[in-house]
């Protein structure tokens, strides 16, 4: 009988990948010196400037703060944070207009996503 559980842990564990971005796939910039983040913020993946998700909904940079006030929560007391990630070879020209948006909508934290070296 552990047999068949043994099997069946081993079958679900192969079976599931977890992904952090799904559909996407990019190559994050590296560092040396990161830290982990205590909250649980928004998460904006910057493709391009015709594609850019902002959570779970895909728009361009016209369109950006749009949806990031849709994203934005009805609580104006807390911290509002965000985490940036795009391709390391994205123009920062669209990097800074991004994060300019941000700013503007309120963000007091914004992070970007980077992978360890």
């Amino acid at each position: 009988m552990i047999d068949i559980v043994f099997q069946l842990i081993i079958f679900f564990m192969l079976a599931t990948q977890v992904k952090v971005t799904t559909g996407m796939e990019f190559e994050l910039p590296k560092a040396e010196n990161l830290s982990n983040i205590a909250q649980t913020p928004l998460k904006i993946t910057i493709i391009s400037e015709k594609s850019i998700v902002v959570g779970s909904k895909k728009t361009n940079l016209a369109n950006f703060s749009v949806v990031l006030s849709e994203s934005t929560s009805a609580d104006t007391t807390a911290q509002k944070s965000v985490i940036l990630y795009g391709n390391k070879s994205i123009e920062y020209e669209l990097l800074i207009q991004v994060m300019d948006t941000l700013k503007e909508c309120g963000y007091d934290s914004i992070d970007l996503a980077l992978d360890r070296k």
